[in-house]
């Protein structure tokens, strides 16, 4: 089971939709997007009860695992719905007046590979870019080369790893700004003092978001 919430939720209200999962038998885990939180549940709670107590609220989707169109259709009907509680009108009216607007999820099963993290959204890399993030507490550097290819390196530096890397478009390298040692998009050292290479991440194209694949 997921819940979803949106990117700004406040952490006093994150940590007290945690508390409540917790104390009604999930285990809970936190997944930050650019465009929504995602809280990741398993355990044996009651799937209707946690339901029942959430649906008073608004800025929570509690939903299966399901596609990306049987999502959309469970979003509209909810905004509909809560439209018409706060005194729209009918229910066509609603409809017709509510923006279309919602989380955007990737494919059926995607998220229910609690190996995938996502990173970034395509279209922040223009082409011979790169863009650092952090996915799963690690820096991680994400370069776009030309059309789809798209790599993901640590960040850190080999050779003393209080340095962080730069991405030189120029030389399509990563380069260290303390000692000038540098790196291909493979990882390789193309100069010392680096010896040994950059860790590199497998990348998962779903649409027009990028992620990560968490180790072990």
């Amino acid at each position: 089971m997921l819940l979803i919430l949106a990117s700004d939720t406040p952490d006093a209200k994150l940590d007290e939709i945690v508390a409540e999962v917790v104390k009604r038998g999930w285990r809970c885990e936190v997944s930050r997007g650019a465009e929504q939180i995602v809280l990741g549940l398993t355990g044996t709670g009651d799937v209707a009860a946690l339901e029942t107590a959430l649906s008073a609220r608004a800025d929570i989707d509690v939903l299966p695992l399901l596609s990306h169109r049987e999502y959309s259709l469970l979003r509209s009907r909810r905004r509909m719905l809560t439209g018409l509680v706060a005194g729209f009108g009918a229910l066509t009216a609603a409809a017709a007046s509510l923006p279309v607007v919602g989380f955007l999820l990737p494919p059926k099963g995607t998220l229910s590979d609690r190996s995938l993290v996502r990173a970034a959204a395509k279209s922040e890399l223009a082409e011979r870019t790169a863009k650092k993030v952090t996915v799963i507490g690690k820096p991680i550097l994400l370069v776009r080369l030309e059309g789809e290819r798209f790599f993901a390196l640590s960040a850190v530096c080999t050779h003393m790893d209080i340095c962080h890397l730069d991405w030189n478009e120029a030389r399509r390298e990563f380069v260290c700004p303390c000692h000038g040692g540098a790196f291909d998009v493979y990882g390789n050292v193309v100069k010392g003092p680096p010896s040994v290479p950059l860790k590199s991440y497998d990348i998962e194209q779903l649409g027009d978001e990028l992620y990560i694949r968490r180790e072990g």
